[in-house]
């Protein structure tokens, strides 16, 4: 019997029943557990998932060769630029059931017309949090990009400020408060937001996409520009550890930014049917409740909306209710990446007074 095992130990020395794995590649903390599990159950198989902080990480990797990825999660022009580098397979909608429960209004959008490439996932609008006691000492409402930008308030919060470390959502905010499209790359809305930045940007503690929240709850920092997963985890974290510190969020009257994220089935992926078993089980308006439960994820799924909570539905930095003032980011043109990152290494660069 030992020599039996030898036998098939030297013909398949890895192993004969290998268990499938389907590698995932999102951001940290943006799925939840039983969605995770009936998969695996569904599909016999392991899932495994890779992390990125910020999509600009995710296409420099994909660009530079990564290819151990069965579906990605990635913003809208992180799927545009992924479609423009033929770096995603079309889809066949047909093999998605699911995807009968997403709002038609998040289908069809401009990065990806008719869904060609990409179903969505989930979307996480941009806004202000702050301190809600310091706030209210200093007199002010964040209801308005105003508050980052301008003088009379940053001379107040000199220090206690972090925006994101992303050209894109600074740039746009800036946009929004000039009244611009939050998209555009005519030079003079370009310049115009460069120069609003350039004044504002001495006054600011940090650049900070990644542990700006933290801040928020020791106190350090009494307003962010934030995510909404962000702020949903560390408003449940202040409450379990009964925090003094009581962080508050709003959008600004001028509009918001939003990062609708979608799935889509990268060119190197091998098993299509494993990853179309994943995207449709995302799809199902279980594994969107439970997204919303556990992160705060905002979903487009109509089902699943609602048997959502009111306690997390009328919550409108989660679930906006003015539509027309949300904003998805564009994929820039050639020039128009090159000249603002350039814009955005100039303003870095300045030294802080």
């Amino acid at each position: 019997m030992l020599k039996k095992y030898l036998f098939i130990y030297l013909l398949f020395p890895f192993g004969i029943f290998a268990e499938p794995v389907l590698n995932l590649y999102i951001g940290s903390n943006y799925i939840a557990n039983g969605t995770i599990d009936r998969f695996e159950k569904l599909c016999n198989c392991r899932l495994s998932q890779n992390y990125f902080n910020d999509n600009e990480e995710m296409l420099a990797k994909i660009v530079a060769g990564a290819r151990g990825y069965d579906v990605i999660v990635a913003t809208g022009y992180a799927i545009e630029e992924l479609g423009k580098m033929g770096k995603i397979k079309p889809l066949d909608l047909k093999q998605l059931p699911n995807l009968k429960y997403i709002d038609p209004k998040f289908l069809n959008q401009g990065f990806d017309p008719k869904n060609k490439y990409s179903v969505p996932y989930a979307y996480t609008p941009v806004f202000l949090s702050y301190n809600q006691e310091k706030i209210r000492q200093l007199g002010i409402t964040p209801n308005t990009w105003a508050v980052i930008f301008e003088p009379k308030y940053l001379e107040k919060l000199k220090g206690r400020i972090t925006v994101f470390n992303s050209a894109r959502h600074v740039f746009a905010a800036a946009l929004l408060y000039l009244g611009k499209d939050p998209s555009s790359t005519k030079i003079n809305d370009l310049l115009a937001a460069k120069k609003l930045i350039e004044k504002a940007a001495p006054y600011w503690a940090k650049y900070d996409s990644d542990s700006y929240y933290r801040a928020l709850l020791r106190g350090d920092i009494w307003l962010s520009m934030s995510y909404s997963i962000d702020i949903f985890k560390a408003t449940i974290d202040a409450n379990n550890a009964h925090s003094k510190v009581v962080i508050d969020a709003m959008l600004q009257k001028e509009g918001n930014m939003y990062e609708l994220d979608n799935m889509v089935i990268p060119i190197f992926n091998k098993n299509d049917k494993m990853a179309y078993q994943f995207i449709n089980n995302a799809l199902d308006p279980q594994s969107a409740f439970e997204l919303s439960v556990a992160t705060g994820s905002s979903v487009p799924n109509l089902v699943a909306f609602k048997k959502l909570s009111p306690s997390i539905t009328n919550i409108e930095w989660i679930y906006p209710k003015d539509s027309k003032k949300m904003h998805t980011l564009i994929s820039y043109d050639p020039k128009s990446r090159i000249l603002i990152n350039e814009m955005w290494t100039e303003i870095q660069m300045q030294c802080h007074f």
